[in-house]
Order: C-alpha cells, then structure tokens, then sequence
C-alpha cells in the first residue's frame, strides 16, 4: 500500500496562534476545574460535619458518663414524678352488701402566698362552703410564708360540688382541692366493733381493718413525666414506672339483715332493762359461720375520733364472765356421753331446795322439785340434781368435759384479741373440791360469748364441733383432703339433750324464749357478777343471759343473748331479760332467711312489711 497522501489530506498550515482555535478546549478545562471544586467542597463538609458528629457524639458520651453536676440537676428537674392511686380492699357481707369501701373523695387546702387579705379569705370561704370563719383564721394566722395549709381533709361532697360550680379556684386565688383516698361505712353504725377503722394516714387501726391489713392495704404506683422549661408536662417518660396494685376485698360471713336484728334487740334490751352493756351472737352451728355478732355499746367507724376505749372492745371474743345456768347443758351432756347416767335415771333434788355437799358445801334450788328424771334436772335447771350427777365421776372427769366443749382455749375464730378464758385443775380434787359442784351449774369457769355459742353448736350440729369464723367459707377444693369432723358427743347424746332444753322453753326456765312460729330450744341463765375487791359475789349484779337455737328438729341457727349487770328493779333473771330477745332474734331471722314455720301458724306480715330492705 503506498502512504502517498490523498488529495484531501491537506497538511495544515503553520502560522501565528488564533484564540478560536482554543475555544472548545478551554470551556472542558473549567467544567473540569468546577468539578474538582465540587468535589472538594463536599469532601470538606463531610469531613466537617463527621468531625462534629464524632465531637457530638464525644459530648454525649462526657454528659453520661462524666456530667456537670449544674446540668444533671436541671435534667432532674425537668423529670417529674407523681402517684397512682390504689384503692383499699373492701369488707362486704356474705350476700355482697358493702360494708367498707374506699373512695375518691377531696381535700381542701390553701397556698398563702398568694392571699392577699386572710380574714376576708376566711370569710368568703367560710361563707360558700360552710366552714366556721374564726377555725379557718387560726388555720391561716401566722402561715404566711407556707406554701401548703391544709384546711379540711374531708369535704363532703355538697361542698365540692359548691367549690367547682362557683369555680372558686379562679374567683379565689390561692384556694385549691385535691383528690384523696376516703374510706366509707355505708351502714352507718351497723357492725361498727367489728369492722373496727381507718387512721387518717389510711392503715386500719380496730377491729377487721386492723386484723387483716396485710390483706386491705393497697400498693400504690408511680410513673414519670418530662417537663418544659416552664414546667409544663410534655409526655411520659418510659422509665420509672411502677403499677399499682389495689388491697384485696374480703367477703364476710356476717349478714347485714341479721346483723341489723340483732343489733336492734340488743340496743332494745339494753334500754328496757337499763344494763350496762351486752352481746348478742348468731351463727350457723353446721359450718361455724357468724350471721351477726353485736356488742352494746358501739360506734360509729366514720366517726372514730369520738371513740372510747370501752366502745372499742368486741366483748364477744374479749370479755370473759362467769356462765352460770347456760353451762348446764354441756357437762349434762358430757356426763350422758360417759355412760354414767341416762336421760330416764332419776336423781332425788329434795323437796327443801337444799342440799350440803360431801366437802360440807350447801347448794341451793329455786324451787325443790323432789325426785325427778336427769331429763328435768336440766329441763327445771336444778343446781343440785346437776352437783348429784357430777358426783358419779371424778371431778377430773368434769374438767375434761369442759375441755372437750372448747372452755378454757381459744376457738381461734378470725378476730382480733380473743382470749382463752378461765379454767383452771386445782389441786384439792376429789371430794373436797369446790369445783365438783360449782362447774356443773356455770361457777369457777370463765367463759367468752363466741364460746359459748360454738359449745351449744355442738349439741345443734350433732355433736360434732365446727370453728367459728367471721370471713365466709369459700368452695372446698376438690382436690383437698377431706377433714375429719371433731366429734365430741354421739348424735343420740346432742339429740337427747336438745329434747331436754326444748322442754327447758316449753316448761321450764325458758318460756318466754318459746315462739309460736319455729320449735326453738335453749337454756337460761343468771349468775352472780363477781366482785373484783371482795374476792365474793355481789347481791345484786347479775349476767342474765339465754343460750339455744331453733328449730330443734335441723338446727339452722345458735343465738347467744348476754345482758351484763340489768337493772335488779326492772328485772334480772336471765329468763326475762335474755329471752325474750332470744325469741325475737330467731324469729325475725328465721323468717328473713325463708325457713318455713311450724305448720298451722301464719306469718302476718310480709318481710318487707317487717324490716327495713339493707341495701
């Protein structure tokens, strides 16, 4: 091939420089150096900004691990904290009725700083809400530098609602209420020993509030929040929550009907025969559940500042007396158990109404009855057929019957302060001991009201002893073991002396305990109160008390009536005083709990025509 050139392949011309030869070039050359500085440029901010994200990230490090102590005090201060409120379990009755309860309720209080004039402020407040103005003057006189005077912890709601429909806290700077926690007795003075109360810093302090505060008591939260630099709340913070956790409501074996009843008739006996106090227990004797259990005097639970030391006690469980005529049935029955004599023996009790003792002890009858059956020796409540029949046994023999009922031992029923009473084995036993004629008709024992009820709840139950209780039975587990029951006497014993004491109200000491509507069964008492300076009786001062159940075919209820020291001009014996309101208590519960009458006799009067419907 020949590398001549062709005719179009001019070579150029050599001359002088021309600019428009260089045009294109030079517009390359600064796009090309405009990129460059682009590059450069970005290539600075991020070096830049990672420096200063590193040197970011190096404070915040410093501030975690090493910080100000100026600035940890301002984080703190911008992390608030406040309470979540937890409610206190509730005591309500075995058919749900409530008997304790916590609600919100609000307190009012004041911030001096920001009044202007405190005697008009007195006035003003004093005058809408209904306070007394010189109480809220003292309240405020000498308080102005506080920042908090409380002026009443408990509103009632009339003035709250006053307070937010008049808008106080703006017409009125300085004025203020807060939500607090309020403990309420919608039953008024209803079971008031037993429920006991609330302390103003909320923790029980008498009776079941005090008894299961472990149980009542409420856990309150807390959760945090984060503030603006004007303290205002932002949002919630995610740490430092704790949740509340409200007390645990406990469902009573007590009835608020039967309560009331009871409580009635005790306050009616009381006033009529002009004691001194008394007690009036009801309770099932199949499962040892208290329907009602009523002390006199009693209070108030809202109103506990006005409560005295007397009011206080639950007698029932705390006050121990002697039991006189009402012991009878058990050692009659004990005695019957041992085989050493039958209901048909018959025991000569004189015709005198006297008769001395081996030891050289004289016991007396009201009435001599001659001889007659052990079955009217508890019928007519002979003192001396009761000491003949103790006199078969050793008076060993005696004490451990008493022991078999429950005396002298706590019952371990649910209720603060019980005690085990009184009986005590001397040591001069056998034939020369007092005790063998004094236990059998109630003397040298001391014994409590809910000990008494659950020994006749034997005899009711078949022999067989349940545990009283105040908190109600709830379903059995089926997978527990079953409990063996604690029998105590043989069903044919409980029966045969239920007989007895039935004839006890329809012929004996008990009449006025006899109702026309229900076959009741009991026995009446009167026992000499002892004089704690003497050391002897007095001539004077009695317990007058009826013990029994009804009807005496199935035992559906045990009624204890305990009347301390009656008014001797009035009356005194136990078949007066405590009988009558023996029958009213049965009779008015029996018929509230739908048991049908004896056949023939006619309820007059529905239930809501009788009672007072207890919400």
């Amino acid at each position: 091939m020949s590398d001549t050139p062709k005719p179009d392949d001019k070579p150029k011309a050599e001359g002088p420089f021309r600019l428009s030869d260089w045009r294109p070039d030079t517009a390359q050359a600064r796009e090309e150096q405009r990129q460059r500085r682009v590059m450069f440029t970005g290539r600075a901010v991020v070096i830049v900004l990672t420096l200063m994200f590193l040197g970011l990230l190096g404070r915040v490090y410093q501030l975690q691990a090493y910080p100000n102590p100026q600035i940890t005090a301002l984080k703190e201060s911008q992390i608030g904290s406040a309470p979540l409120a937890a409610m206190r379990g509730g005591l309500i009755d075995r058919t749900g009725r409530v008997l304790a309860a916590t609600r919100v309720g609000y307190r009012l209080f004041c911030d001096p700083a920001h009044i202007e004039n405190p005697i008009a402020f007195a006035e003003t407040i004093a005058f809408e809400l209904g306070y007394n103005p010189v109480e809220l003057d003292k309240k405020l006189s000498g308080r102005s530098n506080a920042r908090y005077v409380l002026l009443d912890d408990r509103m009632d709601d009339e003035q709250v609602d006053t307070f937010l429909k008049l808008d106080l806290q703006k017409k009125l700077p300085g004025i203020f209420i807060e939500p607090v926690t309020v403990r309420d007795y919608p039953q008024g003075r209803l079971a008031g020993t037993l429920l006991g109360f609330v302390g103003r810093d909320g923790n029980g302090l008498e009776g079941l509030e005090n008894y299961w505060e472990k149980r009542l008591q409420a856990k309150p939260g807390q959760y945090q929040f984060m503030r603006d630099f004007k303290r205002r709340r932002m949002w919630l913070s995610d740490q430092g929550y704790v949740p509340f956790e409200d007390g645990e409501n406990i469902r009573l074996s007590i009835d608020a009907y039967i309560q009331r009843i009871a409580e009635e008739e005790l306050a009616a006996t009381i006033n009529e025969f002009k004691a001194d106090s008394g007690q009036i227990i009801v309770m099932q004797p199949n499962t040892g559940e208290i329907l009602a259990i009523a002390t006199y005097p009693s209070y108030d639970p809202g109103a506990f500042q006005d409560v005295t030391d007397e009011m206080r006690r639950n007698r029932p469980v705390t006050d121990v007396f002697e039991p006189g005529s009402i012991f009878k049935p058990f050692v009659w029955a004990g005695l019957v158990e041992l085989g050493v004599i039958t209901p048909g023996d018959l025991i000569d009790t004189t015709t005198s109404g006297a008769w001395t003792m081996p030891n050289g002890r004289t016991l007396h009858d009201v009435h001599g009855k001659g001889v007659i059956s052990w079955h009217k020796v508890l019928k007519y409540s002979s003192n001396i057929g009761m000491a003949k029949g103790a006199q078969r046994v050793k008076v060993e023999a005696i004490y451990d019957i008493m022991r078999s009922f429950g005396f002298g031992q706590n019952t371990g029923i649910d209720l603060p302060g019980e005690i085990p009473g009184l009986l005590t084995m001397h040591e001069n036993g056998g034939a020369k001991s007092y005790s063998h004629g004094s236990w059998p008709m109630g003397q040298e024992i001391g014994t409590t009201g809910i000990q008494m009820v659950r020994a006749m709840s034997i005899l009711a139950n078949g022999g067989v002893m349940v545990q009283p209780r105040i908190e109600a039975l709830k379903p059995r587990d089926p997978d527990a073991p079953p409990q063996e029951p604690q029998r105590v006497v043989s069903r044919r014993t409980a029966e045969a002396t239920l007989l007895a004491m039935r004839d006890a109200v329809l012929d004996g000491t008990g009449k006025k305990a006899n109702s026309p509507f229900y076959d009741s069964f009991g026995k009446t008492g009167t026992a000499q109160l002892p004089d704690p300076v003497t050391g002897r009786y007095f001539d004077n001062r009695y317990m007058s008390s009826f013990l029994g159940g009804a009807p005496v075919e199935q035992p559906r209820l045990v009624v204890g009536v305990f009347i301390r020291d009656p008014d001797r001009s009035v009356g005194h014996y136990g078949g007066i005083v405590a009988a009558p309101a023996f029958r009213r208590v049965i009779e008015r519960s029996l018929i509230y709990l739908g048991v049908e009458p004896n056949e023939g006799a006619e309820l007059t009067d529905s239930i809501d025509d009788q009672f007072e419907v207890i919400e």
